[in-house]
């Protein structure tokens, strides 16, 4: 199957909600993803050992990876619910908790965008100094257990503004590609 996409918006009560004011009864707004032209949406093993390469070689990296996995899990101090699979993190990587980006209220809504912004910034994701970047990595890798919940890490990078889409993708694999390898 074809895995590039762009975000899109549609409508369904049972996804996220990008903010408080959609409580009129409107359904929920979310967003997915479909094929678009440019750099791939998916990224793969592959990509992900050339960025953390690069990083490890205090080469000029051109993306960061951030991860949406709890920090337990993160920093291997709890468990990973699959067996078998070890704990830890991918080399460079940063740690946003996909929930910290969920209003504690109802977690079916993002916080504020200001509020999630804020979240990845003092994780790590600098925000864009120029339309080159600035000397910060402009393109963000996306990852957390499975590939499903990155995707609320994308979808807050984009609506917050850090990121354009362009500059956002999924590391579909995540860490049961990258924790169940044992050249990793």
């Amino acid at each position: 199957a074809d895995m590039e996409g762009e975000l899109i918006e549609g409508e369904d009560e049972r996804l996220f909600r990008t903010n408080h004011d959609d409580d009129d009864g409107a359904s929920a707004k979310y967003t997915c993803w479909r094929k678009y032209d440019g750099d791939s949406v998916v990224a793969d093993m592959e990509r992900v050992l050339t960025v953390v390469e690069n990083n490890k070689n205090g080469s000029a990296a051109d993306a960061i990876v951030v991860d949406a996995r709890s920090s337990g899990r993160f920093f291997g101090t709890e468990p990973e619910p699959r067996p078998g699979l070890r704990g830890g993190h991918m080399p460079g990587a940063v740690n946003v908790p996909f929930f910290t980006l969920l209003d504690p209220n109802d977690m079916t809504k993002f916080r504020p965008m200001e509020e999630v912004r804020d979240i990845f910034v003092e994780a790590g994701i600098a925000p864009l100094l120029s339309e080159e970047g600035g000397g910060v990595p402009r393109k963000v890798i996306c990852s957390c257990g499975s590939g499903v919940t990155a995707a609320a890490l994308a979808v807050g990078l984009e609506e917050c503004g850090l990121r354009t889409k362009e500059d956002i993708s999924i590391y579909d694999g995540s860490w049961i590609d990258w924790g169940g390898d044992d050249d990793t």
